[in-house]
């Protein structure tokens, strides 16, 4: 039986090798730090309100955001968030760390990937600029190839720098964001409402989806952590 991002994954038609698409424009995973906004930098289009599944009672936490508090989405904005909201997601410049692992291993490799991906920035002097994500490229049933992206407010070094990071852009486009309150292992459930809402609507979803982990567990409980979950429709 497919889980729930198994089955996004089966919906939007992933399959191994698919490439990944690079610079167009995007949300604010916290726009510039005046806009204190959501975090990948989203412009709403769009918003049909629907209340995100309900966290369980000791849900693991996210990956840990690698952005200071400064570039996190206000809670208002987070509260404020629908479920399926049509947003416009603009390119800003990222450091991404692309990765493998199995569908049972996705927390504890996203939240090494991210850590990992943070201390690179911060010994080049890349400062982050929004909340970090994780781009679903490709998947089968045992495994998914992956993308751990930083949003950063300039690369302004040689690309072998930030070896084994590259220079990149965060993901850009039309998109519908759905948000998902709570731990990592109560994730599924957000997922399988995603799908039926994708479903119900016949919206196909383009290959490659996003999370984006828009509050710190440092410092936030884990029934109040929150992920956005980025879906792209195809465009006729």
């Amino acid at each position: 039986m497919l889980t729930g991002r198994m089955a996004l994954a089966a919906l939007a038609g992933l399959t191994l090798g698919l490439s990944v698409q690079r610079g167009e424009a995007q949300p604010t995973p916290a726009s510039p730090p005046a806009v204190q906004a959501a975090p990948a930098q989203a412009t709403p289009d769009a918003t049909t309100p629907a209340p995100p599944a309900t966290p369980g009672a000791a849900a693991p936490a996210t990956p840990s955001p690698a952005a200071p508090a400064s570039v996190l989405p206000t809670d208002e904005a987070i509260q404020a968030a629908g479920f399926g909201d049509e947003v416009t997601l603009e390119a800003r410049p990222a450091l991404v760390l692309a990765g493998k692992t199995n569908w049972d291993d996705l927390y504890g490799t996203f939240r090494k990937a991210i850590a990992d991906l943070t201390a690179l920035a911060a010994g080049q002097g890349a400062e982050a600029s929004g909340p970090p994500m994780i781009r679903f490229v490709s998947s089968s049933d045992d495994s998914v190839d992956y993308e751990a992206i930083l949003p950063v407010r300039a690369i302004d070094k040689p690309a072998e720098s930030y070896a084994p990071a590259k220079p990149g852009e965060t993901p850009a486009g039309k998109a519908m964001r759905f948000v998902h309150h709570g731990g990592y292992d109560t994730i599924e459930q957000t997922y399988d409402e995603i799908t039926n809402h994708l479903d119900e609507r016949s919206i196909t979803a383009e290959d490659a989806f996003v999370e984006e982990y828009v509050r710190d567990p440092a410092t936030t409980p884990e029934t109040g952590l929150a992920t956005f979950i980025y879906v792209f429709p195809k465009r006729n």
